[in-house]
């Protein structure tokens, strides 16, 4: 069987055929140059700036070639947005059917699935990658009040988790509650319906939650206990000597765990976007009332539309604002409207440097060199990224709606604590999340 080589398979390849046709040339000079990742559109691997030169007076290094190969090989980047698929959403009683829409379009259905809560029909599709935009464009044109765009791949919005480490090891890197102003754990007065769209949740980390509700919608597992240290932040018993204690602020949730994280053909973890539609139509019907994504995707006009409709169910959506960096963009749900976008930052009140910045980020909380429990570790792990500032924010706001206070971004802001520079900016939106002496 013929197997189709990748186009980063096809530089490697074409990098190596050219250094051997090279190394017979009589004459040689050095060239400098490093090839440049190609733009999704261009099919061609052998076309690219800078690359291993041809012609008289050449010269070529076979190892730094052979080196090069090998970080293309190394450097993986996770794609933005499944190769070759689509996502559509039309309304459950529409007259279209996406089979009828698909065959329109010449693209294959893969699945479709309603999502009653929602009363939405979506489904995935899948074309060859380089007529795939062209194809969707002319759906749209066609269909105008259709929900049509490439698939995004979910991923948490974590970075790899470093030393593990007792609690009482490193008291100054406990710091969190006490950066909050959070002396101890603080039962709900009655419960709070707070989901999760996350891997799935292990209850031996110790949750203190009246009720764990999970549904497996992805297999593969959390490889890296991603779900389970969210939920810690959440609501997890008290852990460690009495005066450096890990513990969750708002113990009595219910907890309802959409488990929608998988691994790709790497082991990394990933979700499919039909996935955490499912996972989010499964949370409204349980009754949720707060929903945490420490997750995050490219833009795509189903996710706006799904989370859109999702938002007036709900009394608040709170986000990983993402770790896309200065320049990374926006990050879904995060960058949605009507969506509690959270910034991380550090001990000394510094913004998480990996953090994505924008007009969308609502409030800050501590999200870098955390502390977590973790099933299975000596104690727990440091964890840095949005992914742990989300869950904080979504703790308090667990006590808030449990008092029948507010729960929108406003009433965050007004207990929040500016940091510099003064008023709201990209990097931390309206300040530092503050716990009230009371509610």
């Amino acid at each position: 069987m013929i197997r189709a080589i990748s186009p980063r398979g096809r530089l490697i390849a074409g990098l190596l055929l050219g250094a051997a046709l090279l190394t017979g040339a009589p004459a040689f000079a050095q060239t400098g140059g490093t090839p440049q990742q190609l733009p999704p559109t261009q099919t061609d691997p052998g076309r690219h700036q800078g690359g291993v030169g041809m012609g008289v007076g050449v010269q070529v290094d076979l190892g730094q070639v052979f080196r090069l190969g090998r970080r293309l090989l190394q450097s993986d980047t996770p794609p933005a947005y499944a190769p070759g698929r689509a996502l559509l959403a039309i309304e459950a009683d529409s007259a279209l059917s996406p089979a009828a829409l698909a065959a329109e379009a010449g693209l294959r259905l893969i699945e479709t699935q309603t999502l009653t809560a929602l009363g939405l029909t979506v489904a995935e599709l899948e074309g060859e990658p380089e007529q795939l935009p062209t194809q969707l464009q002319r759906l749209r044109a066609a269909h105008p009040d259709l929900s049509i765009d490439l698939a995004p791949v979910w991923y948490p919005q974590a970075d790899a988790a470093t030393s593990s480490a007792l609690p009482g090891q490193d008291v100054g890197r406990l710091y969190a509650t006490h950066l909050l102003g959070v002396s101890a754990p603080q039962p709900l007065p009655h419960t709070v319906k707070v989901a999760l769209l996350d891997g799935a949740v292990d209850p031996a980390i110790g949750l203190a939650v009246s009720d764990l509700q999970t549904v497996r919608i992805a297999d593969g597992g959390d490889p890296d206990q991603h779900g389970t240290s969210v939920a810690c932040l959440i609501a997890c018993r008290p852990r460690g000597p009495t005066s450096t204690t890990f513990f969750g602020p708002s113990p009595g949730i219910t907890l309802l765990n959409a488990a929608v994280l998988g691994r790709d053909a790497q082991g990394r973890a990933q979700a499919r976007a039909l996935d955490v539609l499912r996972g989010l139509d499964w949370a409204l019907q349980q009754g949720a009332q707060l929903l945490n994504v420490s997750l995050g995707a490219a833009p795509d006009a189903v996710t706006a539309r799904a989370f859109a409709l999702a938002r007036p169910k709900l009394a608040a959506i709170i986000a990983a604002a993402g770790n896309g960096g200065a320049t990374g963009g926006p990050v879904y749900p995060a960058a949605l409207p009507g969506v509690i976008a959270v910034a991380a930052v550090d001990a000394r009140l510094r913004p998480y440097r990996q953090g994505s910045q924008g007009n969308w980020i609502r409030v800050a909380a501590p999200g870098v060199e955390l502390w977590v429990p973790q099933v299975g570790e000596r104690g727990g792990r440091y964890r840095s990224g949005t992914s742990f500032a989300a869950p904080l924010v979504t703790a308090y706001l667990a006590q808030r709606l449990a008092r029948d206070l507010p729960v929108d971004a406003a009433s965050l802001c007004a207990q929040a604590r500016d940091l510099p520079p003064a008023g709201p900016d990209p990097q931390t939106g309206c300040g530092l999340l503050q716990w009230p002496d009371r509610f």
